[in-house]
């Protein structure tokens, strides 16, 4: 769950134009058991953006809409000068 997070708050901020980023944290909170066998329904959205950093929050529900993880994160925006 956190390596998909970690790939939602990427496209979360690309698809807002804001790159290169560079993940800073990410944290989950455990809501419920994830099934591994019913789709799934993920949303992250940016909070704020302060400067460099864009914090993001997501969520994850099952089919019926019960809320299964969340999760926060920072992403922080590269200077010019670094990969």
């Amino acid at each position: 769950v956190p390596l998909f997070y970690d790939w939602l708050l990427g496209m979360v901020v690309t698809s807002a134009d804001i790159r290169p980023t560079r993940t800073a944290y990410l944290h989950v909170d455990y809501r419920k058991i994830t099934p591994i066998d019913e789709p799934l329904t993920a949303r992250g959205r940016i909070d704020r953006i302060e400067g460099r950093k864009v914090f993001i929050t997501a969520t994850m529900t099952s089919s019926d809409g019960a809320l299964l993880t969340e999760a926060s994160g920072l992403m922080v925006r590269l200077l010019p000068h670094q990969p």
